[in-house]
């Protein structure tokens, strides 16, 4: 039964993480294209970054999160098995 649950949280935590990743993506996809084409003033490197910054800064930390948080699972369930077999 717990084994159920947590892997249903992990699915639902996945799912989100994805969709997390997706959005900031797009996000960072619109507002480069909104900088370099819609702006009326001339658009140069300095304020392309400033305007860039927040959105990949986020997209990079829950990429990394993500990851950490895959290995830690992955970690655990490979000591959780290995617990197992001593047993």
């Amino acid at each position: 039964m717990q084994k159920d649950f947590r892997n249903f949280i992990y699915k639902v935590e996945n799912i989100v993480d994805e969709f997390v990743i997706v959005a900031l993506s797009l996000g960072a996809l619109i507002v480069s294209v909104y900088s370099l084409f819609f702006v009326s003033d001339t658009p140069n490197f300095i304020e392309f970054g400033r305007r860039i910054f927040p959105w990949i800064t986020m997209l990079g930390l829950m990429i990394i999160g993500r990851e950490l948080w895959i290995m830690n699972r992955k970690v655990s369930a490979y000591l959780d098995n290995e617990m197992k077999g001593e047993e």
